[in-house]
Formats: C-alpha cells, structure tokens, sequence
C-alpha cells in the first residue's frame, strides 16, 4: 500500500467515528411492551389492579390471586382492594362499600352447555350363524353389526 491510500483510508475511518450512531435504546426483557397496556381505543386496561393484569394459580383446591409475584388469597388485600371471592372466571373485589366483579376473560361468559339428544334406541340384530367353513379355509362372512337408529342432527 502506498502512502496516499494510507491518508485516504485515516481521514475516511475518522470521519466514520466523527458520525453519530443510531441505536436503539435498550429495553428491559422482564418488562411487558408499553403498547401491551393499552386496549385497542388508546387507553388503559380497565383493571382496577393495573396493567400487571391477573392470573389465579390453585394449590392444593385453594385460588389465589397472582399479582405481579405475589399471590392473595380471599380475605386479603391488594392494595386498597381486599379480595372477596375467586372463580374460575371472575374475580370480586371490594374496595370500600363498592364490590366490583371483574371477568378474568374479557368477552368470554360461562353457560351450562345442554344435555345431547338421544338419537334412538339400540335395536340389536340377531346374527345368523355362519356356515361352518370347510377345514383350513377362513369364513367369508362378516359377524352383523348392531343397528342404531338415525340421529337427525348427527354428521355422516
């Protein structure tokens, strides 16, 4: 290499250094998105417990409520709220004289489900005996199936 690419490639290098860098701002990988806080219109979770959210852990047939890392069970308080009552799907909380049942599942109710019909009866068929096959040969008849009645609603 000669002198003058020498010069060339320093004064190219120092004005790479001189040029300010674009980097993005490092995040902290335990903390949710700050766009995961916000519902779909631009504001904050309705939740009176925040944005942590909530989740219900059961041991040993016992819910409790989780909280960031913490788990309350009904009787204690989370904050000014003092748990009351821990279901499946909501949770009931009192803060003061109010009791507010918040829903686990947003959009999401429970329903009993109804009982399926019964399609018809059973009706058995009295298989015919086979003709006895000849020694060493295997019977070419099928055994007959029990017949069912038809189902309206039932899918082929």
């Amino acid at each position: 290499m000669n002198k003058t690419s020498m010069q060339v490639g320093g004064a190219v290098f120092a004005l790479l250094l001189c040029l300010p860098l674009a980097a993005q701002e490092a995040r902290d990988p335990t903390l949710a998105p700050p766009e995961a806080g916000a519902a779909a219109g631009g504001t904050a979770p309705a939740s009176p417990l925040g944005g942590e959210g909530m989740a219900v852990v059961v041991r040993n047939g016992k819910p409790f409520l989780v909280v960031g890392t913490r788990l309350y069970a009904p009787g204690q308080k989370v904050g000014q709220l003092r748990v009351e009552r821990i279901t499946e799907t909501e949770v009931w909380l009192r803060e003061g004289g109010e009791l507010r049942k918040v829903s686990r599942f947003a959009g999401i109710q429970r329903s009993v489900a109804k009982a399926a019909p019964l399609c018809g009866k059973r009706v058995l068929q009295k298989a015919k005996t086979p003709p006895k096959a000849k020694a060493g040969q295997p019977s070419t008849k099928p055994p007959i199936a029990p017949a069912v009645a038809p189902c309206e609603s039932a899918q082929p």
